[in-house]
């Protein structure tokens, strides 16, 4: 007869921490993070992914398309046991390479020894991976909308030097889209370049082979997989630990939607003033009061936000929960035996 018991108890929880360079506008920097990321939680259903960026959140751009990623902030002690504190494993997946000079990409260098860390890395180009984040159908309709927006001409046309620029200023599905139509692609950028050969478009450029490419990705993608699974079995699940990723998740989606208004609030200002230059009516005046009522409530968002962060840190220091840690790692024992 099964053991109900064991059947109804839910299933651990295990964090992963990707420290990548999602705040930098590159093809690579935007593709590889979400392609890790899709494939760790197709091996790991339930687990949590947190991305971690030298400048994240704090450097928003169009190119993120609103992917959250957590600044590395200082590599101070603290800040590294509070990561390490929050996830069962990190990984680097940062599109430069170890002891690389940040100073040259972000105007600081503050977070180079984050990934001069001895962590497990990703060596492999997951570009090649590409096709998998975007359905066929839905690159074409992004196609045909870049279209109708200038951004891509009509016709056939060829990406590089001597043809179309690939669209800066756009959200990774749109880049994967005008690649994805285009008839060749011209580049010496290989994260381009895997993305054009996973999509099946021409490459002139770094030599591509997919299949070989696509299942080394896959292998490492599965011993990084069995890596963070062994870590959680070390630590037991531990239920505090969940606790606090949530309480992690949910601070970085606070943000996130703080980022995003900002972003919205921008992008209506520039609605406003070019309305203002072509019609100063009263209508006009009635948008320009609600947008600067808009305003208003968005900086008291960011002010509750401010106060929730603020009393997460001084519930996490109080006596209580540090005294009754040791307790609760029992009861959890128990509860699993």
């Amino acid at each position: 007869m099964p053991d109900v018991r064991a059947e109804s108890q839910p299933a651990t929880v295990g964090a992963i921490a990707l420290w990548g360079s999602s705040d930098l506008p590159g093809l690579g920097d935007q593709v590889v993070p979400r392609v890790l990321e899709r494939e760790l939680l197709t091996r790991l259903p339930g687990w949590r992914v947190t991305h971690y960026a030298p400048l994240g959140w704090s450097r928003p751009s169009v190119s993120d398309g609103g992917l959250v990623a957590e600044p590395l902030g200082e590599p101070t002690p603290e800040r590294l046991r509070q990561i390490a504190e929050a996830v069962h494993l990190s990984i680097l997946c940062a599109t430069f390479s170890r002891g690389a000079n940040l100073t040259a990409l972000y105007g600081t260098s503050a977070a180079e020894p984050f990934f001069a860390l001895d962590l497990p890395a990703v060596t492999v180009n997951l570009a090649v991976l590409a096709d998998t984040l975007v359905p066929a159908e839905v690159l074409a309709a992004r196609t045909l909308q870049l279209r109708q927006l200038g951004e891509l001409p009509e016709g056939d046309y060829v990406i590089g030097p001597d043809g179309v620029e690939l669209p800066a200023d756009v959200v990774v599905e749109d880049k994967l889209a005008a690649i994805a139509s285009a008839q060749k692609v011209v580049t010496d950028d290989p994260y381009v370049a895997a993305a054009a050969a996973a999509l099946g478009t021409a490459v002139q450029g770094p030599i591509i082979d997919v299949r070989i490419m696509a299942r080394q990705a896959r292998a490492q993608i599965d011993e990084l997989a069995a890596a963070a699974e062994q870590v959680l079995v070390a630590r037991g699940g531990d239920l505090t630990r969940r606790i606090a990723d949530l309480a992690a998740e949910n601070a970085a989606l606070r943000h996130a939607h703080a980022r995003l208004r900002h972003r919205m609030l921008h992008e209506r200002r520039i609605l406003v003033d070019r309305l203002m230059a072509a019609d100063d009516s009263e209508a006009v005046e009635r948008l320009r009061a609600e947008l600067e009522h808009e305003r208003q409530l968005h900086r008291e968002a960011l002010a509750r936000a401010a106060e929730d962060h603020r009393e997460l840190n001084a519930l996490r220091e109080t006596k209580l929960l540090r005294w009754s840690q040791p307790l609760r790692d029992t009861y959890g024992k128990i509860r699993r035996a």
